[in-house]
């Protein structure tokens, strides 16, 4: 409708024609994060760690945001059911970092805690208050929270959120906390059953 009403404006024509392609250039960076963000990885190619890793190089890529991961070698023991909530439950937080939290840097960390992993997700973004997440708020972050804490209740975990408003780049890191059972892989296990088929020689 602006466009229309300056036809006969050369300049303002202009000027209105590269807001458009300014528009139609961010809503095609937005299309592909989304598109990538949302695209299911394949775990059994190679293990969760490295495709987290790769899965945040490609994040990176699409959204300009500097990523950084550090991650413990033993989640790729963790069934493939954990496996897969847990990839999940990084994509709704690094979702969640892109739409909302006007952030630079988004920090990874995967860490073994005695019987437990914990993974954060951290980030220097504007924050946002807390107590509304607690209480279930679909209007802070869409269904992102939900999902993830019920995600991680599905394998015994916990969600927690820590994020302060009123310093600036405070940012948020969401703390997940989960079961640290691992599953022998498959060479040990052979070599387990290997042993106890063996006869004895007494």
């Amino acid at each position: 409708m602006r466009l229309r009403t300056c036809l006969n404006d050369q300049a303002s024509a202009a000027r209105l024609c590269g807001e458009i392609d300014a528009s139609i250039d961010e809503a095609l960076q937005e299309i592909r994060a989304f598109a990538y963000l949302l695209h299911p990885q394949n775990l059994t190619v190679d293990g969760l760690k490295a495709t987290i890793e790769r899965y945040s190089r490609g994040f990176a890529a699409r959204t300009s945001l500097h990523v950084t991961t550090r991650m413990s070698s033993d989640i790729d023991r963790l069934s493939r059911d954990k496996q897969h909530a847990l990839l999940r439950v990084i994509q709704e937080a690094l979702t969640n970092v892109f739409r909302h939290a006007k952030a630079t840097e988004v920090k990874i960390a995967v860490a073994s805690s005695g019987r437990h992993f914990q993974l954060t997700v951290s980030d220097n973004g504007r924050g946002f208050p807390t107590d509304r997440a607690k209480s279930g708020t679909k209007a802070v972050m869409g269904v992102g929270i939900p999902a993830m804490r019920a995600r991680l209740q599905q394998i015994g975990g916990t969600l927690h959120i820590h994020s302060d408003v009123a310093a600036r780049h405070a940012g948020t890191t969401v703390l997940a906390v989960f079961p640290r059972d691992v599953v022998e892989n498959k060479r040990n296990r052979k070599a387990t059953t290997a042993v106890r088929a063996r006869p004895s020689t007494s």
